[in-house]
């Protein structure tokens, strides 16, 4: 699925299917997630995935008794390692960097999620010390969202909700200052809408780099063996001379 596709059609999916979510779709779900990017690098999210009528009904209740979060056939706990990123940026760290890269990570998951051809939901409204006693989470971990997961019904209607244009939370140079460029009439024109945002960025065309080797360059480059060639360009990216 493309990517702009998926982001476009994701919905909020709170009614599943009573099928099992095979493990190699939670695999790709988990993996999506550890793709995010994170301050320095540093990775702090944690999954925890549950499957356990009994934990999940436990869960459910922690959640305010969100009914959905007891019937959908998978939950995934994403945690933040405090203890991982505060060695680096201390509480700065813990208190903002940690929430922001687990969000990250929970974003790709939703999205691999839909194009898997599942429905997610992410519940944000729970008790964590109820949710670290139920999944024994020690306490250099912080609980940031409940994925609820399952294969949508496929006679349910799932609506998404409005999305406020970017035009109107969107500033150029400092706060409150309109984009200048898309309040153009060429603009006002093209959003009208007789193409979708997405088209029109797949056809900004990018100048292509090219970069110009030397006569004498192309001939050492060509007299060179594949292997040779190889070698060289390893060489390089270890800083070596050849």
């Amino acid at each position: 699925m493309d990517l702009f596709e998926a982001m476009e059609e994701r919905v909020n999916v709170k009614v599943y299917d009573k099928r099992d979510v095979p493990e190699e779709l939670i695999a790709q779900i988990l993996h999506a997630g550890t793709l995010a990017a994170s301050a320095g690098d540093i990775q702090p999210w944690e999954f925890i995935v549950v499957k356990d009528k009994q934990k999940k009904a436990e869960i459910s209740i922690a959640c305010l008794r969100q009914k959905h979060v007891e019937d959908a056939p998978l939950l995934i706990i994403v945690c933040a390692n405090l203890e991982k990123v505060a060695l680096k940026f201390g509480e700065r760290g813990k208190n903002l960097y940690a929430i922001q890269d687990t969000g990250a990570a929970i974003q790709n998951m939703l999205l691999a999620a839909h194009a898997l051809g599942l429905g997610a939901s992410w519940v944000h409204a729970f008790e964590e010390e109820a949710i670290k006693r139920i999944l024994k989470i020690p306490d250099r971990l912080r609980p940031v969202g409940v994925l609820a997961i399952g294969f949508p019904l496929p006679y349910e209607k799932y609506y998404k909700t409005d999305v406020i244009p970017f035009e109107n939370v969107s500033w150029e140079e400092e706060y409150g200052k309109e984009l200048s460029w898309f309040f153009k009439e060429t603009w006002k024109d093209r959003f009208g809408w007789k193409k979708s945002i997405y088209e029109m960025a797949r056809e900004v065309k990018i100048p292509k780099v090219e970069i110009k080797k030397s006569e004498q360059e192309k001939q050492e480059s060509e007299k060179k063996t594949l292997t040779e060639r190889i070698l060289d360009w390893i060489k390089k990216l270890s800083g070596r001379k050849t």
